[in-house]
This record gives C-alpha cells, structure tokens and sequence, in this order.
C-alpha cells in the first residue's frame, strides 16, 4: 500500500497553471496537481504519498501531495463525461475529442473507420526522445508535429516540464493526452483517436511516447512502452505511415540498452511488418547491430540523420535521457535523427 507522511511546505514555487514545486519543512522535495489537490502555501499541513521516494526510486524524484490538510480541497465543476484516472479519488471528467466527434464526421452514425491517409507518426519508447526528435523535425521543415502521450509512464501531462516548453517555443502545434493521461490541450480515449484528432486539425506529423518516468525492466515483455506496438498496428489498419525510432545509446553502461536497447529489438519483432525502422546513413553501426538491421530487411530505411543536437541548441531546450544530456549521447542522437529525417519527409 501506499506510504504517506504529514509535512508542512517551507517554500512553493508556483511552475505553471495546474503545477507547484515546494521544499517541505524535512529539507525534501514535493509536488503538488493543483487542479487536482489544490494549491499549498507556505505553512500549510500537506499529506504526501512518499512511497517512491522511501524505496529510492527516481519515479517524479519527489514527494507527492495528496491532501492539504489546511486548507482541504472541493474542486471546482468540469465539463465532459469522460473520466481520467479512473475509479481513483482524483479521478476527473474531461471533455474528449470523441465526444466532440473530432477525427470522424460527426454527423455520420455509421461504423465505418476514420482514414489517416496522409498521416505519419513516428513512435518512441522514451518521453524525452519523442520531443527531441520533434524539435529536429520542427528545425528542419518549420513545421510544428503533434505529440500524443500515451498512459505508459506520468499520467499528469501537466508534469512534464519538457512537454511545457516545447508548447511554449512551438516545437510542437499541439498535445493530446490519451488513456488514463490527462492534462494535455486535447484529450482523448485511445491513442488512434488522438493522432485521428490531429488530422483532423491538419497536423499530419505526430510522434507518440509515454510521458516521463517510463518503467521498464530486464524483462522482454516488462516495459512501458510495449503497448506501442499495438498502437502502431491500429494506426497501420487506418492508413497511416508508421515507424519506430530506435532507443540507443553510447553512455548506457547496462547492457541491454547499451547500442540498440532491447526494448527496441522486441518492439521490432512484434510490430506491425509495416512499421519501418529508419536507420542513419553511412553512420558507424556497431558489429553487434548490423546483424539485426540486416533482418529487418526492407523495414529498415535509411535516412540522413537531422542533426538533434543542433536543433535542441536552436530550439532553446536542454533535454536529458536518463539523466544525461541527450545532445552529448552520438549514438542516441544519430538514430533519433533518423527517424526525424523519415518524418519530416512530406506526403
């Protein structure tokens, strides 16, 4: 069960509409979704979920509000029937875009599928190569993609301060949160629906990830970011252009993510035929990989890499991949361009 200590806030700092930041009176850390719990001041009793950080997990890095006690909070009311974070105490109705009929003719009650002709969506394993590869897009085409969240790590999208910024500085035209994700300027109840939702605003460049703090494990089947192989496979059946952008890495000391991780080679495997893998030209292609592209046979595509560390540079944004700068990660950033140079192709 969860583990919760009462402590008082020391310092807020208020990051962005729905997110505080605070020191609690131990010297530690916390957070507060204030359209959730409401805002903490200086002073108030908080209740905080500590589990993650008693068990020395990096998951959020920080402790939780779940209540304050101070000041309790009622909400306030919500549009929309649709509900996120279901069957929780936080849980809150949203207004989807399929109840708008966004992605459909909502005037046609027939079963018939929407089409996504003309849509290509690059998927990622991680919340922070999704949005690097999107600012390598944006620089390269001046055109914003969209990026849909899906439910495999932070469910708040309002937690990522990545995601912020890109919003901010255009990287991306816009959001949607899918699943139980919620927060996001559009919201939505699957992740076909989402990307449906952004063609239907003409955004036909969408790359899709978890949001921050991905799980994964030593496990093949036990990681996050499996589910995206069956979202590619929907997409697939709907017409659109699918790819996978490879997860590697020069710095990952571990072994099944050092080069190509292994959460890559196993979405590859059990992806749709379809889905391509865009690979780096005339990059330097460790032995140990170049066996496994070779089965890829015509799924592996090759591409000039966008150059990721440039665009992150011109973008104004610091990411960091497990902690360390991304730009300083060659081999990251060499495949991740890839797949920016596949998408940024125009239909």
């Amino acid at each position: 069960m969860p583990l919760f200590a009462r402590m008082r806030a020391a310092d807020v700092r208020d990051v962005r509409p729905g997110l505080q930041r605070m020191t609690l009176d131990d010297g530690s850390e916390a957070f507060a979704l204030t359209d959730l719990c409401g805002p903490a001041h200086v002073g108030d009793e908080l209740l905080v979920n500590v589990s993650a950080v008693e068990l020395g997990l990096g998951t959020g890095g920080a402790h939780v509000v779940h209540t304050n006690l101070s000041a309790p909070y009622e909400g306030a009311p919500r549009e929309g029937r649709v509900m996120k974070a279901r069957y929780l105490a936080e849980q809150l109705p949203v207004v989807a875009a399929e109840e708008a009929g966004e992605g459909a003719d909502s005037r046609d009650e027939s079963e018939e599928l929407p089409s996504l002709a003309g849509v290509r969506v690059v998927l990622c394993v991680l919340h922070s190569h999704a949005l690097a590869l999107a600012a390598a897009v944006h620089e390269s085409t001046g055109r914003a993609p969209g990026y849909v969240m899906t439910d495999g790590g932070a469910l708040p999208f309002v937690f990522s301060d990545l995601a912020a910024e890109c919003l901010e500085r255009g990287v991306i035209a816009t959001a949607v949160s899918t699943g139980q994700a919620f927060g996001a300027p559009i919201e939505s109840v699957t992740v076909a629906s989402g990307v449906a939702a952004l063609a239907s605003r003409r955004v036909s460049r969408v790359v899709v990830s978890p949001g921050p703090g991905h799980l994964g494990t030593a496990s093949p089947l036990g990681f996050s970011a499996l589910d995206l192989a069956g979202h590619a496979a929907m997409l697939d059946r709907l017409g659109a252009a699918t790819a996978l952008a490879v997860r590697a890495s020069a710095d990952d000391q571990r072994a099944r993510h050092h080069g190509v991780s292994h959460h890559t080679r196993i979405l590859a495997e059990v992806g749709p035929l379809r889905t391509v893998v865009p690979v780096p030209a005339e990059a330097a292609v460790a032995p140990s990989e170049a066996a496994w592209i070779t089965s890829l046979g015509d799924r592996a595509i090759s591409c000039e890499p966008i150059d990721i560390a440039a665009a992150l540079s011109r973008a104004g944004l610091a990411v960091t991949s497990m902690g360390r700068p991304l730009e300083a990660d060659f081999c990251a950033c060499g495949w991740l361009g890839a797949a920016a140079a596949w998408l940024a192709v125009s239909s």
